[in-house]
């Protein structure tokens, strides 16, 4: 083998490398981009039950105090 040959033979071996840190990278950012999607998900259901929570709580304590409905 030649140098030339040696020095092709390495930079093939390093765009081999390349290409597969590149669909690593690609794998890691669908699967950030799919995480994100369920946490944000998760956070707005959470948001939408505290304050459905908040609405409940705020209309039986005013229909408690308008039944006359006395908790002591």
């Amino acid at each position: 083998m030649t140098p030339q040959d040696d020095l092709l033979l390495a930079l093939g071996r390093l765009e081999g490398k390349v290409d597969a840190l590149i669909s690593a990278q690609r794998t890691q950012d669908n699967t950030l981009n799919h995480h994100d999607k369920r946490i944000r998900t998760l956070e707005n259901s959470r948001s939408l039950m505290l304050g459905a929570a908040a609405v409940i709580g705020a209309l039986s304590s005013q229909l408690f105090e308008l039944l006359g409905i006395n908790n002591g």
